[in-house]
């Protein structure tokens, strides 16, 4: 985007994409009723996204679609999901076993299934509020800069669910970028130039996944990171290593209360260290998996919102979407401001774990953007 002489709206700015399921050997039309289709959400497409501005990168998210699909999880609320999160290839998996025969009873790719086998194109969109760096100018509008985006798409090994052993590939026959340009009257205009043509600084939450190598403890501690500096929330969940990277495998489908597949190595208890801090004050136990899922739900303060509703509930978060949610929000920042460990203690259950699993901690900390003036130019730096 080089235009410099008008406004954008970019927390409604989106990516339209067009696709095509396709057979890996000859590019064959994938059959309506075969069992395979792209896992949930169009995000699931992006590997790597990079926001430059003359040179300075503004935003960086590597590979961070799993963090990406919990916020949705979180954020959408059922009836939104439902309705207008459709246009993002939104449709939850409603099953663990991802059966997509006919037999089958997963909703949710039996819904993708249908959209994207037999030849069909699927068109989609991808909203950059979504990620933390555009969701923060909701009220706000970026100064006239020059944005440059980088953009990776996913393995077809990380974004195809099959269980037949056929290969297949996603076609990106159709990327593009649309942001709104606004029109601003003379009032507008003066607005805009009292509060955005002059520096200023603001705030947003980065998001980060952090994987953990794989492994079979039955307890221990795992450092996530020794520089995290103003962490506000993390969200944790295990996972079987196979899962990584397999055109088999889910990888929205999460392992954290069974590890092995037959509900024997499961998590027992955990706890969140930042610093010297503890989260929460007692310790999560798989034995009061409702205090888990209140916490997790309460991450937009839902628990006791009675006007919308949630994705989640007991029996899906359970089998399917166990991610454990940790608030640092209130923990107080230390004098300097230096970063500190953030570090998991854990617990499984005491029978033998037979499946390499990896932890997946999704960090979101606090960065800061500052604009300077430069000349007649204003930058970020």
């Amino acid at each position: 985007m080089r235009d410099r002489d008008n406004v954008y709206d970019w927390y409604n700015a989106y990516f339209r994409v067009n696709f095509k399921f396709q057979a890996l050997a000859n590019g064959a039309n994938v059959d309506a009723d075969t069992p395979s289709a792209p896992i949930n959400s169009a995000f699931s497409l992006l590997k790597s996204t990079t926001v430059k501005s003359a040179g300075k990168v503004l935003y960086e998210a590597v590979d961070i679609h799993k963090v990406i699909f919990i916020k949705n999880l979180l954020d959408y609320s059922d009836d939104y999901a439902r309705s207008v999160a459709k246009s993002q290839f939104w449709y939850l998996d409603t099953d663990a076993t991802n059966v997509t025969a006919a037999a089958g009873t997963n909703a949710g790719i039996k819904a993708r299934g249908a959209l994207s086998n037999g030849g069909a194109t699927v068109e989609t969109t991808i909203p950059l509020n979504r990620f933390s760096f555009f969701e923060e100018l909701s009220d706000r509008l970026l100064p006239l800069l020059h944005l440059e985006f980088e953009i990776v798409l996913q393995d077809d090994n990380e974004i195809i669910f099959q269980n037949d052993g056929t290969g297949r590939r996603i076609v990106v026959q159709k990327f593009e970028l649309w942001v709104p340009q606004l029109t601003l009257t003379s009032e507008g205009q003066k607005m805009f130039n009292e509060n955005f043509l002059k520096p200023t600084q603001w705030t947003y939450l980065k998001e980060v996944l952090h994987p953990s190598p794989s492994q079979r403890d039955a307890s221990g501690s795992w450092l996530i990171s020794a520089g995290v500096k103003n962490p506000k929330h993390v969200f944790i969940f295990f996972q079987q290593t196979r899962k990584q990277n397999s055109l088999t495998q889910n990888p929205y489908i999460f392992d954290t209360f069974d590890l092995d597949g037959d509900n024997t190595a499961k998590l027992s208890s955990c706890r969140l260290q930042y610093g010297s801090d503890y989260l929460p004050e007692l310790d999560y136990e798989s034995d009061l998996k409702l205090r888990i899922l209140n916490d997790l739900v309460n991450y937009r303060y839902r628990r006791n919102d009675c006007n919308s509703g949630t994705q989640l509930q007991t029996s899906n978060f359970e089998t399917i979407y166990p991610v454990l949610y940790f608030d640092l929000r209130s923990v107080k920042e230390g004098v300097t401001g230096d970063p500190k460990n953030l570090t998991l203690h854990y617990r499984l259950k005491e029978a033998a774990n037979a499946q390499d699993c990896t932890i997946y901690a999704a960090v979101l900390d606090e960065e800061e953007v500052v604009v300077k003036q430069i000349g007649n130019e204003l930058v970020v730096v």
